[in-house]
């Protein structure tokens, strides 16, 4: 059998059940990485705690062989340069990371923000605001794509043409939760996703810590909006404090369940956030967020902003149908504020106001 190169060995490796336990072993016994080439096959099995012959040489096998085949260009590993740089510094990083997207995101300087699935309104409204302003700061933002606040950061990140990473506890090819489809597929088209489990696994619960040292370990620091006492959003914040990562939390009222957990992070020293600046201040380079845009447009646009509400959408027509214009000439402005960020489009031809 022809030799096989390393990134083809550490795609295969990411394909078997390897615990980040178990990574961090490999990772230390083999330094520099690419002496696990020479390795004999008793000592791969001895390293890896697996059985038979060719366990510790699953290139031999030949289903798994065609799936590294297949994963080849959609996969990086730790013997690639475009591996994400933060990541190397964990004491266990993935072997190899299955993505779709750009990829060269996974370079750019990020903020993680996480929190409760069973999001309050309060907590969405921040991780939008947030969500913006950083992406006005230049940062890119990583969740975990799931309900509540992760996806009120993602959306957020999109609706403001900024840079966004999804990181996933599933195999790639797997959508959790399914009612964020849509989502995921523009995060695909307009940013990143990112998983270390092998194609088709599913949602297994024990997924997701192991997921969320990658949300922290590739970005410059956390911020937790709003979480219960036992809310996954906590390990990620351990994680990251393991990970010698910022922390970051935002208060909430002390009557929620749902300030619990940030309430506690703030107590044993994570940094308060009351503004965006109250981030950037903490990171190295000093971000500063540009002057925000006018609460208000110009006039007329102010005129046509009026007619739509922040609670439902409006249809163009009917918007067109109470300032008496022709849609025609509705269309031009409505795109105006719409582009402006005052605007959302919805199916159908509706609009929602966002500010």
């Amino acid at each position: 059998m022809p030799e096989v190169p390393l990134r083809d060995r550490l795609i295969a490796y990411a394909l078997l059940p390897l615990s980040p336990a178990r990574i961090r072993l490999l990772i230390k016994a083999f330094d520099p990485l690419s002496t696990i080439c020479n390795a004999s096959p008793a000592i791969l099995r001895q390293v890896l705690s697996i059985d038979g012959p060719d366990a510790a040489q699953p290139w031999r096998n030949d289903e798994l062989r065609k799936q590294v085949d297949a994963l080849r260009d959609s996969t990086v590993t730790l013997a690639d340069d475009e591996y994400p740089s933060l990541l190397r510094q964990l004491v266990d990083p993935p072997l190899a990371l299955f993505y779709r997207g750009n990829l060269a995101l996974a370079q750019r300087p990020a903020l993680a923000m996480v929190g409760s699935r069973r999001a309050s309104p309060y907590a969405l409204s921040v991780a939008a605001q947030l969500g913006r302003e950083l992406v006005s700061a230049g940062l890119a933002v990583v969740s975990g794509l799931a309900l509540g606040v992760d996806s009120a950061a993602h959306q957020a990140t999109l609706d403001a043409s900024g840079e966004t990473i999804a990181v996933l506890g599933t195999g790639i090819d797997i959508v959790y939760p399914r009612s964020n489809r849509r989502l995921f597929r523009d995060i695909e088209e307009r940013g990143l996703i990112l998983t270390e489990f092998p194609p088709g696994t599913p949602p297994f619960r024990y997924n997701f810590p192991i997921r969320n040292r990658i949300i922290s370990g590739i970005t410059l620091g956390t911020v937790i909006i709003e979480a219960n006492g036992r809310s996954g959003s906590l390990i990620t914040a351990r994680t990251a404090l393991e990970q010698n990562r910022e922390v970051y939390a935002v208060p909430g009222s002390i009557f929620s369940p749902g300030s619990e957990g940030t309430h506690r992070l703030i107590q044993c020293g994570a940094k308060l956030i009351h503004t965006t600046d109250d981030i950037l201040n903490e990171l190295q380079g000093g971000w500063k967020v540009p002057a925000a845009a006018p609460a208000q447009p110009e006039s007329p646009l102010r005129e046509v902003l009026e007619v739509f509400r922040r609670e439902l959408g409006t249809h163009i027509d009917t918007a067109a149908e109470t300032l008496g214009w022709p849609v025609a000439v509705l269309s031009e402005p409505v795109l105006q504020l719409e582009l402006g960020g005052w605007l959302k489009a919805l199916p159908g031809g509706r609009y929602v106001r966002v500010r």
